[in-house]
């Protein structure tokens, strides 16, 4: 119970004051424990950003979309799958990548958790697409790797978080112009 606590504390005060702002004492006070704990428990402030960066990207939201896409009949609806998973995803977990995101840039140790989740969600990708090429759906001339690339870019936080939040456009609207843009990129 007590990880469970200095974990929302952790996510709670990453998410109003940066992560390079925030205290392991300032976490400590807010769960109710020492100091002392975090580091035990949690590995002090590295630790409890490693807790949350794999929060969002072992949750099991993602096996549930990768399952998803890989049991869809056609490439459109893999892809109309996967446009469902992010946007779940992003609701849960969005403010943990936005922390670990600005973290990564002052924080080596951020930025390998990072480049970590950013390698989790590529290689959920190339199975998915494996699926897609498997069914003939990929436009000629595309790769497998080309297809995640194109995924990958399109469909990652920051720029679905511009669309949605700085644009206006709501995470319908910009998960319609996202998928529509990636499946006129990469399908047939």
């Amino acid at each position: 119970m007590t990880k469970r606590e200095v974990v929302r504390s952790a996510r709670k005060l990453f998410g109003r004051f940066g992560y390079s702002q925030t205290t392991v004492e300032s976490i400590a006070r807010d769960a109710g424990v020492s100091p002392a704990t975090i580091y035990a428990q949690c590995g002090g402030k590295e630790g409890l950003l490693r807790a949350l960066m794999d929060m969002w990207t072992t949750s099991d939201l993602v096996p549930s979309t990768i399952a998803e896409c890989l049991a869809a009949e056609s490439s459109r609806a893999k892809l109309d799958a996967l446009a469902k998973g992010y946007v779940a995803i992003y609701a849960e977990f969005g403010d943990i990548i936005r922390i670990v995101t600005r973290a990564a840039a002052a924080s080596p140790v951020a930025e390998a958790y990072l480049e970590v989740a950013d390698e989790r969600q590529q290689n959920a990708l190339r199975d998915i697409v494996t699926g897609m090429r498997d069914r003939g759906g990929l436009a000629d001339g595309i790769t497998v790797e080309e297809a995640v690339q194109v995924i990958f870019f399109h469909f990652r936080y920051p720029q679905f978080a511009l669309a949605a939040d700085e644009f206006g456009w709501g995470a319908e609207r910009t998960t319609r112009w996202l998928t529509e843009r990636v499946a006129s990129a990469i399908l047939r």
